[in-house]
């Protein structure tokens, strides 16, 4: 009988009836957001659609376990400990915040971040060729990318000859970014005007106060506490007639004229392509950090008309994406 048994298990093992224990393993990525905005669903919309080129099928192959801790960052903690107790296979992290947390919760899953600065310069990773530990990922260097966007705001805007810069006096890093940018400015020909605020409502106050000048334009460099207010910034500049930069497309959806920064939807790609490597048995401290491949220029066609400005033929064909 029990031959008898015994042959029967083979045989259906052979027609591909195989035990509950011998089903294909379906691999956890688990996905690691402090804040959804369009720049992480876009890393999100990247990632997916890459992994699915790769052969990876959701709900198959693999599952996403998105976490968005929504601004909370015990929440994020939290989440970052529930994906290490799900034992997922590799988490990816977007910003800094988020690659921080998953390094301090795990030495052992492989983290791959998508950042649009300089991971070595933040204390990330050790180099780009040799990260260190469990974690890898894509950095777009973006504060490098400081000079071409004043060459494409001159095309832009060929009067502006100052630049007002306003930025948190009490964020360190924001500090950094403003000197960076100083001298891109001057270097490029204009004349940097420093705006250190300290408060919501010393910025309102400075932008309110602002007069009329068409030499004048706004230039943005990353900081949360200008970012906070960005509603109130971008309906000051309607009012004025100020033209504003920005570093990425959701302050152009917001209200901005114009935005040359990373391409976030490429950024989820290439973080696709290194978990891809990472669940086929590739460590994540053999695997170097890559550079963001594009960037984009977005504009935005209404608030050029509400401030009295045509975008030149020439931008216009380089836009990646036109607002209107």
């Amino acid at each position: 009988m029990l031959a008898l048994i015994s042959a029967a298990v083979v045989f259906l093992t052979g027609l591909g009836i195989a035990s509950a224990e011998e089903a294909p393993k379906i691999a956890r990525v688990g996905v690691l957001i402090p804040q959804s905005e369009r720049s992480e669903s876009q890393v999100v919309k990247g990632l997916r659609d890459r992994l699915r080129e790769l052969g990876y099928r959701e709900r198959k192959d693999i599952a996403l376990e998105i976490r968005d801790a929504k601004g909370d960052r015990e929440a994020l903690k939290a989440m970052m400990s529930d994906l290490v107790s799900r034992k997922a296979s590799v988490v990816v992290t977007t910003g800094t915040r988020a690659t921080q947390i998953a390094r301090a919760e795990t030495s052992d899953i492989p983290v791959v971040f998508s950042h649009p600065a300089d991971p070595v310069a933040l204390g990330l990773i050790k180099s780009l060729e040799r990260p260190g530990g469990n974690i890898t990922g894509v950095a777009a260097f973006a504060q490098e990318m400081t000079d071409k966007r004043l060459e494409i705001m001159k095309q832009i805007i060929p009067k502006a000859r100052r630049l007002r810069i306003f930025y948190d006096g009490n964020n360190n890093f924001s500090r950094q970014n403003f000197t960076a940018a100083q001298k891109a400015g001057a270097k490029a020909g204009f004349q940097v005007l420093e705006h250190p605020v300290k408060s919501s409502d010393e910025l309102k106050k400075l932008l309110s106060d602002l007069e009329k000048a068409e030499e004048d334009a706004l230039f943005h460099i990353p900081d949360d506490l200008i970012e906070s207010q960005a509603d109130f910034l971008f309906d000051i500049a309607r009012e004025k007639s100020l033209p504003t930069m920005f570093n990425e497309e959701v302050w152009v959806i917001k209200g901005a004229l114009a935005a040359y920064g990373p391409s976030y939807y490429q950024m989820g790609r290439q973080v696709a392509d290194l978990v891809g490597k990472i669940l086929k048995g590739t460590r994540a401290d053999n695997l170097a950090v890559e550079r963001l491949r594009k960037f984009d220029l977005i504009l935005n066609y209404r608030t050029a008309s509400a401030i009295g400005l045509s975008f030149p033929p020439e931008i216009l064909k380089k836009a990646d994406k036109v607002i209107r």
